[in-house]
C-alpha cells in the first residue's frame, strides 16, 4: 500500500508539471523564431533525457518490470523527495512565469528575445536546469528505485553537460557584453555556488 501512495504522489506532481508547461507551449508555438540549434543531436539529447526522466519512471509506476531495482528507502528520505519535488514544481512555475515568451524547449532565440535577469534569474543563469536536477534526484528518492535514479540522472547529465556550453555561447552571441556581465555576477544553477 505504501508504494502505491508514493507512486500516486509522483504521478500527481508529474501531471501538475505538465499543466504548468502547457500554456507556455501554446505561446511558444505562436512566437516567431530568429535562430535555432534544433539539430539532430539536440533532438537525440532531448529524447534521451525524456526517456530517462519520463518513460523509465512511468514504466516503474505502471508496471512491475523494474521492481527488482527497488531500494526500500525509509519514509523520511522519501518525504524529503516529495518536499523537494514540490519545491521543484514551484520553481518550474516561477521560471516559466519569469521567462514568458522568451521560453523555448530547445536552444532558440525568439523574436524580440530579451535577457531575463530577474526572479529566479537574478542569482542563477539557468534555474530551469536547477529545477530539472531537483526533479531527477527527487523522483529517485520518491520512487526509491535504482533504475529510475541512475537512468534519470545519467540521461539528464548527458543533455545538461552538452547543452549548457552551447546555450552560454548562443546567449553571448545574441546579447554580447550584457550577457558577459551577467555571467560575472551569477552562477550557472546554484546561486553563489555553481
Amino acid at each position: 500500500m505504501q508504494e502505491i501512495m508514493y507512486k500516486l504522489i509522483f504521478t500527481i506532481i508529474w501531471l501538475l508539471n505538465g499543466l504548468v508547461r502547457r500554456p507556455h507551449m501554446k505561446k511558444y508555438k505562436k512566437t516567431e523564431m530568429i535562430s535555432s540549434k534544433n539539430t539532430s543531436r539536440e533532438k537525440l539529447l532531448y529524447f534521451l533525457a525524456a526517456f530517462g526522466m519520463m518513460i523509465v519512471p512511468m514504466v516503474y509506476v505502471f508496471t512491475p518490470w523494474l521492481n527488482s531495482f527497488n531500494m526500500n528507502l525509509p519514509d523520511w528520505i522519501r518525504l524529503i523527495g516529495v518536499i523537494g519535488f514540490g519545491f521543484g514544481l514551484f520553481l518550474f512555475w516561477w521560471v516559466h512565469r519569469t521567462l514568458g515568451e522568451n521560453w523555448s524547449p530547445i536552444l532558440e532565440i525568439r523574436k524580440e528575445h530579451k535577457l531575463i535577469t530577474t526572479g529566479p534569474y537574478k542569482h542563477a543563469r539557468h534555474p530551469m536546469y536547477t529545477q530539472i536536477w531537483i526533479w531527477v534526484i527527487c523522483q529517485w528518492l520518491i520512487l526509491s528505485n535504482w533504475a529510475v535514479g541512475v537512468v534519470g540522472i545519467l540521461t539528464w547529465s548527458i543533455l545538461y553537460f552538452i547543452r549548457l556550453p552551447e546555450e552560454e555561447k548562443m546567449m553571448i552571441e545574441e546579447f554580447g557584453q550584457e550577457y558577459e556581465d551577467y555571467i560575472k555576477r551569477t552562477k550557472n544553477i546554484i546561486p553563489w555556488v555553481y
